[in-house]
């Protein structure tokens, strides 16, 4: 038992040395963000931002002209800013509240993943008849989403 306890104790410490997500500081250039993938956090923050306001004008300028929509893993969903405007823009004018809230994000160069919910209320305002959780990529281009792909 004894050389059991010192075999998993040797093993730790070797995995825990060789391993720098198990070490309790991480350094400084783990936690720091580059402006690129700030850049592309900040565009997603504004997409969020005018959803909830049902801002259909800057919602649409966030997009690229080709923006593709994608559900995963491959499926096209649409292509286009005028589909874009069409699926939207119907919904912005139907809904009495939008509310989408970004609760876990991850950053790589300039692709932004959120683990989102929404809520929606269609009949009346403040009375919240639909959420919902999942998870969307965005890629983004030039400091505007050139493609989305949602995980339900």
């Amino acid at each position: 038992m004894k050389y059991l306890l010192i075999l998993i104790g040797l093993v730790y410490s070797v995995i825990g040395s060789a391993n720098p997500a198990l070490d309790e500081q991480a350094s400084d250039y783990q936690l720091a963000k580059t402006e690129q993938e700030l850049a592309a956090e900040a565009v997603v923050d504004k997409l969020i931002l005018a959803y909830n306001a049902q801002n259909i004008r800057k919602f649409i300028e966030l997009y690229a002209e080709d923006v593709e929509f994608y559900m995963y893993p491959q499926t096209l969903m649409f292509t286009g800013k005028e589909k874009l405007i069409e699926r939207y823009g119907l919904m912005f004018k139907k809904m009495h509240c939008l509310k989408a809230t970004s609760i876990k994000r991850i950053t790589h160069g300039s692709i932004v993943i959120d683990h989102e919910t929404s809520e929606i209320c269609s009949k009346e305002a403040g009375v919240v008849d639909k959420r919902s959780e999942f998870v969307t990529s965005y890629q983004i281009e030039n400091g505007k989403i050139k493609k989305v792909v949602f995980f339900r």
